[in-house]
């Protein structure tokens, strides 16, 4: 037993004997189990302090100061790769408070978040990189020529827009390709759709979740296929594909939220938004590397600094890429435009792409590459109509789901 404070108590402590104000009033029994409001009223009502199980008023008094130095570290933390200013809308308020709170705990349980890279001078350029030019057709069609596209997904899509197809002939087609029926059959079951009944067969999950949706799995796991063997040199995978679901949960959550249809198009163009990424790493890594670096020196976006060491930044690479592989026009264009979703030719749905990866690349789910965030334009938050509610259940959500989608796509 141990006697707290009223300054000290705290919401779930449990009373180890009954509890009366000054006057010998009483005011709750032992056992009972203390709430915010019954604190407040303590105060109110004159109580010094209570008796409480399991803890003692030091144990509560260094708790506090390690939550509070943990605080304290996350802020520094998050004020490292956030734009300065970028808590002025309410909505980015909102992003770095959860954020904050997020990397508070892991101060707090001994495991914190990997220390932003330093680079103390300006990079140099790798040798004879001013004597090149680059071209993101280029370098993109080079890329198709080593990685054809698996023909699952052209396949499920000609039996579709087949007049005479079923949700029996596309899961006939679906099932020759075991890997994709065990990941559409986990993806059906989980917190991504929320049935609140089991799946069992290939052609209910088809007939539940409809054509569209189970294209779209088909792409994303038929594009994870194509990348599987990147060398980890260039670029850790795990973690790119970690920050691309990320994206794509976002997104759609995030449309979903606002009753945008499709919703489908949103997951697969955050996937894909930084396809292009890949092929940079792969072909160009030592410009990577100074991009990199100038990203790292100057705190400045990824994609900034690609387009000044080559150009073009990544989505350029990714367009011509996608362009190739034959994926539908809509996905294409959000992707195009994830970095630019107020420019004039834009299409308005693109902002949700953008907000996703800002999302994303805040909460630090996975990395391709890009550790300093472009700032959101408040007119962008106000024009979709989020606020920060929206915010906090769209950050939650997608956790859990972010969590069961990687189960599903990279298990072996």
């Amino acid at each position: 037993m141990g006697r707290v404070t009223v300054k000290n108590l705290q919401e779930g402590m449990v009373l180890e004997e009954d509890l009366r104000a000054p006057n010998g009033r009483f005011i709750l029994g032992k056992g009972a189990t203390l709430k915010d409001k019954y604190i407040r009223m303590f105060k109110i009502w004159g109580i010094t302090g209570a008796d409480v199980e399991g803890i003692e008023e030091e144990e509560v008094v260094r708790r506090a100061r390690l939550e509070e130095e943990a605080l304290r570290q996350a802020r520094l933390y998050v004020d490292g790769y956030f734009p300065p200013g970028d808590g002025e809308d309410a909505c980015a308020a909102a992003v770095r408070s959860f954020c904050v709170r997020r990397f508070a705990e892991e101060y707090t349980s001994g495991m914190p978040p990997s220390a932003l890279p330093v680079v103390g001078s300006l990079p140099r350029p790798p040798e004879g990189h001013f004597g090149r030019s680059f071209s993101a057709y280029a370098l993109a069609k080079d890329e198709v020529r080593l990685f054809s596209f698996p023909d699952i997904y052209f396949k499920i899509q000609e039996v579709i827009n087949s007049p005479i197809s079923s949700a029996t002939s596309i899961a006939k087609v679906v099932s020759n390709d075991p890997n994709l029926a065990a990941r559409l059959l986990r993806l059906v079951n989980s917190s991504f759709y929320g049935f609140p009944n089991p799946i069992q067969s290939i052609p209910r999950a088809i007939a539940i979740i409809g054509s569209n949706e189970l294209t779209a799995l088909a792409l994303a796991v038929s594009t994870m296929k194509v990348f599987t063997n990147v060398p980890r040199e260039y670029v850790d995978m795990k973690s790119f594909w970690r920050h691309s679901i990320a994206c794509g949960v976002f997104s759609r959550l995030l449309a979903y939220s606002k009753r945008i249809r499709s919703e489908e198009r949103f997951f697969l163009a955050g996937l894909l938004h930084d396809l292009g990424r890949i092929i940079l790493y792969t072909k160009t890594p030592k410009e990577m590397t100074y991009a990199l670096e100038l990203s790292f020196f100057e705190r400045i976006p990824l994609w900034r600094a690609e387009k000044r060491v080559f150009g073009f930044d990544h989505t350029a690479v990714g367009k011509v890429l996608m362009e190739e592989w034959r994926i539908p026009q809509g996905i294409r264009f959000l992707c195009d435009h994830h970095h630019a979703p107020e420019a004039e030719n834009a299409p308005e749905e693109a902002a949700y792409v953008h907000l996703a990866d800002y999302l994303a690349n805040s909460v630090r789910i996975g990395t391709s590459g890009s550790l300093y965030l472009s700032g959101v334009e408040g007119s962008l938050w106000e024009r979709i109509e989020l606020d920060e509610g929206d915010i906090e259940a769209v950050l939650v959500q997608g956790e859990r789901q972010i969590r069961e989608i990687m189960n599903i796509f990279l298990m072996s």
